[in-house]
């Protein structure tokens, strides 16, 4: 299980990537900011991906094919788009649940404008910044597309890290990060201690913080009133105890942190006033 679950979250690094070189070194990932490392796709949006990405940036995909499979043979433009396709997108990774998809970034993984690539055919082209170029191809993990939360507000307040057992994250001042990057391992049946220090500007400054966690258990894709997981304030860092039911379903699911020096909100959907949002990927064992 815990093979599988490193591979599904996995990020090759397509620079220089051949058909060899299916994985990347635990460095990359280590070394990178996962919120730098590119969205988080449903296996829908990843077909919608390569769609956009045929009908706005062909020539991009062909660079990556010949990056890819560095053939000297003679192959037509459409038949290297069939194969990239194949490869990403064939029937038995998508029946598994596995499709890839790149991701895009500047040279150093952040994404300073905020750019994504199309997830539909239907939307209409955008024009990529020019410095950027695919860092990464993704495999999906999560069956479901999850509400958009964001704080209007992260100068002064964020959350500078989320340590649960032996599983750290530390991260800078963002609206929103998503820790793409790997998988959060949890036991049935058995209490997780959590701990979540804030960031702020200045440390000499009293400020109260609203705490929130929810966890999908049950994976339908939404968090509901009952998965709010942990909600209290404090002006230090938060620690509780988790407790991980038994009967979670297998497979990757969501955890949300909020920090909001404006109170917050009991719904993960409602967008937080000072402070920041993460998103995990989880899973129970």
């Amino acid at each position: 299980m815990m093979n599988t679950l490193f591979r599904l979250s996995q990020v090759a690094v397509l620079c220089g990537l051949t058909l060899a070189t299916s994985s990347v070194s635990a460095n990359t990932i280590e070394e990178a900011n996962f919120n730098e490392l590119g969205d988080m796709l449903t296996v829908t949006e990843a077909k919608g991906r390569y769609d956009w990405l045929k009908k706005c940036y062909d020539g991009l995909l062909v660079e990556m094919w010949e990056q890819m499979y560095d053939s000297r043979e003679i192959i037509s433009k459409e038949e290297k788009l069939n194969q990239l396709k194949q490869l990403w997108l064939s029937d038995s990774a998508l029946a598994a649940g596995n499709a890839q998809y790149p991701t895009f970034a500047n040279e150093d993984f952040t994404n300073p404008y905020g750019w994504y690539a199309g997830t539909s055919q239907d939307q209409a082209c955008t024009t990529m910044p020019p410095e950027y170029k695919a860092v990464a191809l993704k495999t999906t993990v999560l069956t479901n597309k999850y509400c958009a939360n964001n704080s209007y507000d992260n100068e002064w307040e964020w959350i500078e890290q989320v340590k649960v057992d032996d599983f750290i994250h530390t991260s800078g001042s963002t609206a929103h990060t998503l820790v793409s990057g790997k998988v959060l391992n949890l036991r049935a049946n058995r209490d997780a201690n959590v701990e979540i220090k804030p960031g702020l500007l200045d440390p000499n400054y009293p400020t109260l913080l609203a705490a929130r966690v929810w966890i999908d258990w049950n994976h339908n894709g939404q968090f509901d009133h009952d998965e709010l997981v942990h909600n209290s304030t404090t002006g230090n860092t938060v620690k509780f105890t988790l407790s991980v039911p038994d009967n979670t379903p297998d497979g990757v699911t969501l955890m949300r942190v909020a920090l909001d020096a404006g109170g917050g909100s009991d719904n993960a959907c409602t967008n937080i006033q000072y402070g920041e949002v993460e998103d995990y990927m989880l899973t129970v064992r």
